[in-house]
Formats: C-alpha cells, sequence, structure tokens
C-alpha cells in the first residue's frame, strides 16, 4: 500500500506543467568581430559601427655605446654615460570609416620611454658631488634615479577627405632615412609637428599640399645683443624665439608610382625675436628629394637622393644639427669698451644634401648605409661643416621581430668668425663623433 501511494505521488508531480521559469533560456545573441579587409590586413569593425580599426604596436630594447670619438667625449667625463640602455613601448590605433565626402580616419601613435638616468647640474648640491678630472666637467649635481618614463604622443591627427589636422608628418618631410638613426643620424628633415593642411588628388600618382604648421617645432636659437668679445664685454643678451605667433606655410607636389616617388617642396616662418630691440625676419627653405624602387631587380631595395637650402630657417634641412645654429642674429654695440659700435643684422644661411641605400639580401638579413653633408653659414657666429653616416645591419629571423647593429659617424669642421668689429672669434675644435648600438625590437 505504501508503495502503491509513493507512485501515485510521483505520478502526480509529473503531471504538472512546466512554467516559462523552468525552460532553458536562450543565450543572448553576441556580435562577434568581423573582419574589415578595405584598408589592408588588421583592421576590424568596431561591433556596432562601419568603423575599421586597427591596433598595432611594438616594442625596442637598446644598449648603446655613445660617443667614443674625439675627446672629450662620453668616455673621459664622468658627467655623461659611457653606455646606456633604452627600452620602449609603442601603441598605435587607426580608425577609418567611408563616408561620402570620402575617407573620415583618426590616428594615434604613443610611445613610453626608460633611459638610464642622466646627469643634472644642481648649483645647490653638496660640495662633495663636484666632479674634478677632467676640469670642464667640475660641476655640482647628480645622476636621477632609475627608471623614470617619459610618454610621447607622436601622432594624433584626424583626416577627412584631403583634409588633415592634428600632430602629422610635416608636409615639408619626404625621405627620413632607412638605418635607425637613434643616437646620430644624417640630414634630413623629419619633424611632427601640429598642422592643418589641404591634398589634392589629380591622379595617376599626382599630388599637391599646401599646410600652416606649428612653427616652434622648426626654429633654431637667435642671438640678439652684443658680440660678447671680447671677453671683457658682459652686455646683456638673449638666444630664443618669441612666443608664437604665426605659423609657417608649407607646400609640396609630389609623385607616387611604380618606379618609386618624388616630391618638391618649401616652407615659409616667421622669424620674431624674444628681444624687442631687434626687428624681425622672414625665413624661408626649399628642397627636393627622389626615392627609386629596384625591387623588380634586386627585391626590398631602395635608394633616395634629397636636398635642400634654407635662409632663416635651418631647421628645414637637419633635424639634428650637432653644433649651434641661430636662425638669424641682432648684433649693436651695448657700449662695453673694444666691442663693435656698427650694428648688423641678418639671416643665416645652409644647405645639405643627403641619401641613403636599403636592400634585403634574403628574408632574414637587410642592411642600410645612409650619409650626409650639411653645413650651416651662422650670420655674425661661426659657421661649420657637418657630415653624417649611418651604416646598419638587422636580422629578422621571423616575421615582425630584428636583431640589429648600427655604427654612427658625424664630423664637425668649425670656420673662424670675424666679428663686426674685425676680431676672431674662438671656435670651438673639430670633432669626431663615433657610437655603435644594438637593438632588439618587436612589431605586432
Amino acid at each position: 500500500m505504501r508503495k502503491l501511494t509513493l507512485t501515485a505521488a510521483a505520478l502526480a508531480m509529473g503531471a504538472v506543467p512546466a512554467y516559462a521559469a523552468d525552460l532553458p533560456v536562450a543565450p543572448e545573441p553576441v556580435d562577434y568581430v568581423q573582419i574589415c579587409d578595405a584598408y589592408g590586413d588588421g583592421y576590424f569593425f568596431i561591433p556596432g559601427t562601419e568603423t575599421c580599426l586597427r591596433i598595432r604596436g611594438r616594442v625596442r630594447a637598446e644598449y648603446r655605446w655613445n660617443d667614443f670619438g674625439d675627446a672629450p667625449n662620453n668616455w673621459d667625463r664622468r658627467t655623461l654615460n659611457d653606455t646606456s640602455t633604452r627600452a620602449r613601448g609603442y601603441l598605435r590605433m587607426d580608425a577609418r570609416t567611408q563616408t561620402e565626402y570620402g575617407l573620415l580616419r583618426a590616428y594615434i601613435d604613443m610611445f613610453a620611454t626608460v633611459d638610464t638616468p642622466t646627469f643634472s647640474a644642481n648649483s645647490n648640491a653638496r660640495p662633495s658631488t663636484v666632479v674634478d678630472r677632467p676640469s670642464n666637467d667640475n660641476n655640482v649635481g647628480s645622476f636621477g634615479s632609475a627608471g623614470g618614463t617619459s610618454l610621447t604622443l607622436d601622432y594624433a591627427f584626424v583626416q577627412f577627405g584631403g583634409l588633415t589636422v592634428g600632430k602629422a608628418k610635416s608636409f615639408y618631410d619626404f625621405w627620413t632615412g632607412y638605418a635607425y638613426g637613434a643616437i646620430t643620424t644624417v640630414a634630413y628633415s623629419d619633424d611632427n609637428p601640429w598642422v592643418a593642411g589641404y591634398t589634392a588628388d589629380f591622379g595617376n600618382g599626382f599630388s599637391a599640399s599646401l599646410a600652416f604648421e606649428d612653427r616652434s617645432f622648426r626654429q633654431q636659437g637667435l642671438y640678439v645683443g652684443s658680440y660678447l668679445y671680447p671677453s671683457t664685454a658682459t652686455g646683456a643678451y638673449s638666444q630664443g624665439y618669441g612666443g608664437h605667433r604665426w605659423p609657417n606655410i608649407v607646400g609640396n607636389i609630389r609623385v607616387d608610382q611604380g618606379w618609386g616617388s618624388a616630391q618638391l617642396m618649401g616652407a615659409v616662418q616667421e622669424v620674431r625675436y624674444l628681444s624687442s630691440v631687434a626687428s624681425g625676419e622672414v625665413g624661408w627653405a626649399i628642397g627636393a628629394g627622389v626615392e627609386l624602387d629596384f625591387s623588380n631587380f634586386l627585391s626590398g631595395t631602395f635608394f633616395a637622393l634629397q636636398g635642400g637650402y634654407a635662409n632663416g630657417a635651418l631647421g628645414y634641412i637637419h633635424s639634428d644639427w650637432g653644433a649651434t645654429v641661430f636662425d638669424a642674429t641682432d648684433v649693436f654695440p651695448t657700449g662695453v669698451p673694444g666691442e663693435s659700435t656698427r650694428n648688423q643684422s641678418g639671416t643665416s644661411e645652409g644647405w645639405s644634401i643627403a641619401g641613403g641605400f636599403y636592400t634585403e639580401w634574403t628574408p632574414e638579413f637587410n642592411s642600410a648605409l645612409q650619409l650626409s653633408y650639411a653645413e650651416a653659414d651662422n650670420k655674425n657666429f661661426y659657421d661649420f661643416d657637418q657630415f653624417d653616416l649611418n651604416a646598419k645591419v638587422g636580422w629578422t629571423p621571423v616575421s615582425g621581430f630584428e636583431i640589429g647593429t648600427e655604427l654612427g659617424y658625424r664630423n664637425i669642421s668649425f670656420d673662424n668668425a670675424v666679428s663686426p668689429g674685425g676680431s676672431t672669434l674662438t671656435t670651438p675644435s673639430d670633432n669626431d663623433i663615433i657610437t655603435v648600438l644594438i637593438r632588439v625590437q618587436r612589431d605586432f
């Protein structure tokens, strides 16, 4: 009887209808990431939008043997690092959307860097920190703490059709080297200023661009005041630009085709002194370059040649001058005995020529050689010639990963300057700078 009762109860429970809360719940639909192949590899659609996004990065590590050329160099000065290290990480994001007006693009490229600490002079430091040999290192101060990280926003711009606005590659720049160029580099223009520019595409690879760019990224030194010669002259002077007022005007005409690329470029720059005593000037620069693609004859082989001339805008013909460069000077008497009684002002001149060669000997080994010659004719100051060379060899055992080494050589040769009063200024000694680095780099 008991078994019958339990069986009846079980049947009664099984007859109870199942309600919605008791049924399995279907999973919510998921927006899976979709590949976007309209702009090349690595792009995907941001879910729920028509925007394609690509995220990339790079990790770079270097060990450097700093200047061991002519003395005084890094190896005989206690306030400089004989060797140093660098670790740098990059983050790059590229978002693109096709609109009825053309491509809408936003691009960000930033990196963080940790270097071996450098020496900082501090007049309030304890006397025990005085560096006593050689004599020109009699400074007080100390080296910074290890691990300090600097963050750099290299690119941040928006493109809409032919319009580009933000921090981007200068519209003046063309060829910017094949080697690493990490410690010293050759005479090319390589700056990422704030720009507002427009590019007109004429088809068949021909285009023309006009842009306004932030002057502060290009400006070199300015000299105002007494000539400070002879050594008894102690008149006040200033070396620097005044505040930003007018942007630089930059333009180029360019062609990109299967054989390579070529470009003509020019720029105009306001020379505005910090001192109100001096009159303003107008600087300008012109340049031309060509890059040839020989991949049809030797895989992964390129050759580039470019040159430029500048008057009052010497930052356009070399982004890595190794000695003092003045865009302009304004020298006037201050009443110090022995100095010139004549006023003399004007802009400085300079020119440069640079070239490079890159080839991939095998899928795993590549090399690059680049060199340049530049002259800076400083108005009312010493002139100098600068020769630069970079030679690089890289090994790429797998795609996106490279181990490489680079040799850097720089020679600076100075010419005596003659003051407005006819006296000869004492100039620095000619100098050879030699550096070597080893780099490990991974792109992803």
